[in-house]
């Protein structure tokens, strides 16, 4: 499985109702996602406000898995968002998640609030994914991928539990 990880700033949120309009909403923290887009980014942009200097509202991150050899569905892939969420420290940001999941490879699209909910701010200097990124994310992955409970070839090869 090849994966990556792009981080990128962005100045508005609108970019949520381009993704709502192909892609699956599957989780969100801080935000109600049975709202509408418009009034999802109007959440996003409420945080926002309360650091009126703020040009660059939040932090769009595009992971990508490709060549996965095992079908993973949206409960999975939102195993892995989550451990990778939490793995990196962003659990505690206002965010919202949409799924590509494709025969082989699956697209995961997050959109970060840089402000928290408490005010802080995250800095932008940190974008651009690091090696220890990648190592959460492989973990996160192998923890879904490589247990028998979510992979039905592993279940059927090596538990007992499965005809």
């Amino acid at each position: 499985m090849k994966m990556t990880i792009e981080e990128l700033k962005i100045d508005s949120f609108d970019v949520i109702d381009k993704l709502s309009q192909n892609h699956v909403l599957a989780n969100g923290s801080f935000i109600d996602i049975n709202l509408p887009p418009r009034q999802i980014i109007q959440e996003f942009n409420t945080l926002s406000e309360t650091r009126p200097k703020l040009k660059n509202l939040g932090i769009y991150t595009i992971i990508s898995l490709k060549n996965i050899y095992i079908h993973l569905n949206q409960e999975s892939c939102l195993k892995i968002v989550n451990q990778y969420i939490h793995g990196i420290g962003w659990h505690d940001l206002q965010y919202i998640c949409f799924l590509d999941i494709q025969n082989s490879n699956i697209y995961i699209h997050i959109i970060f609030n840089r402000v928290t909910p408490e005010g802080q701010l995250i800095d932008i200097k940190c974008l651009g994914a690091n090696w220890q990124q990648y190592e959460i994310l492989r973990q996160s992955c192998s923890l879904i991928i490589d247990n028998p409970i979510y992979n039905q070839y592993l279940q059927k090869r090596f538990c007992n539990c499965c005809p």
